[in-house]
């Protein structure tokens, strides 16, 4: 073999500059992946970490209006709160409710755990392709729930990805803790789905009577419907304030319950084929007695906040059982004898 051959296959096994450039260059961008993956996954190790023991938060606590009755238990009215709230058991709430709510909030919701990983896959993908700066979507019935109830105020102003990690990481805690059941019912029981006059109706029973004038376990599938759809935008899909908007957003429900196996085409035909049937209800604002009622509450008001007797939240939103000596019956007597007296 002569010398110039020898020498053109050395420099075939070594390779030309070029290529040996272009191989260490592709070893030191998987080398630099690799070291950046490796310090993402510490980042989110320790973020995670940093989430407080859920077992060690107390849930907020929403409040719910008090009321006052008559001497004989009969109900005067509930003083004036800005949120109305009043739980009731899983067992009073529709079957219909249930199912249309995670048809359209959380599909896989008896499928995965606390965390649904193909929703946040979806989420991730939707994100990188369409610009968003911040995780959309991918939020399971549990981890909402840990941000109406749990999540410290400080974090859950900004939904940025640290939120998400500490979000996800109190979500799993919280499964540990409870049932799919008591998960569902505690988030019917607590999630905004709206305000009329200045009140917001937060969980279902309040919702009910605020939009449907009725308690919660006389929904039929379409007013279950409209309501399911609520949570996620409560303004845009108020019935009160665009008529259209929330007909649309029932149909979607309607339909995420038929791609969902909980009811068939033919009933959501049927059920998007009726009114909506929304009535305003004076359950949370009507008054029997009202000047008895105005001093009742103002002695109140200045017995408990005696510094802000205008704010005082612990009348409004303390949930009270106020019983007064009011006698219903001698009240009616004596404004019958007011009014014969000044007709003679």
């Amino acid at each position: 073999m002569s010398r110039r051959e020898r020498q053109r296959r050395r420099r075939r096994r070594r390779g030309s500059p070029v290529k040996r450039a272009l191989g260490l260059s592709a070893v030191l961008a998987v080398f630099a992946v690799a070291l950046g993956a490796f310090g993402v996954a510490g980042w989110v190790f320790n973020v995670a970490q940093s989430a407080p023991d859920i077992s060690q938060l107390t849930a907020r606590d929403p409040g719910q209006p008090s009321e006052v009755f008559a001497s004989d238990g009969t109900p005067l009215g509930y003083i004036w709160s800005p949120d109305l709230h009043s739980d009731v058991p899983g067992s009073a709430i529709p079957e219909r409710l249930k199912e249309a709510t995670i048809a359209i909030e959380d599909r896989r919701f008896y499928q995965h755990g606390a965390l649904d990983y193909q929703g946040i896959l979806r989420a991730a993908i939707k994100d990188a392709f369409g610009g968003g700066n911040s995780l959309q979507g991918a939020s399971t019935l549990t981890m909402q729930l840990v941000d109406n109830l749990y999540l410290p105020p400080q974090l859950s102003v900004v939904h940025n990805l640290k939120y998400k990690i500490i979000q996800a990481k109190l979500a799993q805690q919280l499964e540990k803790l409870h049932n799919k059941s008591w998960i569902l019912t505690s988030y019917l029981n607590d999630v905004p789905y709206g305000t009329l006059g200045g009140q917001t109706a937060y969980g279902v029973q309040a919702a009910s009577e605020m939009f449907f004038n009725k308690p919660v376990w006389r929904l039929n599938l379409a007013q279950a419907a409209l309501l399911a759809g609520m949570p996620q935008a409560p303004s845009d899909y108020n019935p009160f304030v665009d008529a259209d908007a929330a007909r649309d957003r029932r149909q979607e429900v309607l339909q995420a319950m038929v791609q969902a196996h909980y009811i068939t085409q033919d009933q959501a035909d049927a059920a998007s084929r009726q009114r909506l049937q929304v009535q305003r209800s004076s359950a949370y604002t009507a008054r029997k007695e009202p000047y008895v009622f105005d001093y009742v509450q103002q002695a109140l008001e200045q017995q408990l906040c005696p510094q802000t007797p205008n704010n005082c939240p612990r009348v409004s939103e303390g949930g009270l059982k106020i019983y007064t000596t009011i006698d219903l019956r001698k009240q009616q007597e004596a404004r019958a004898a007011i009014l014969s007296h000044e007709g003679g």
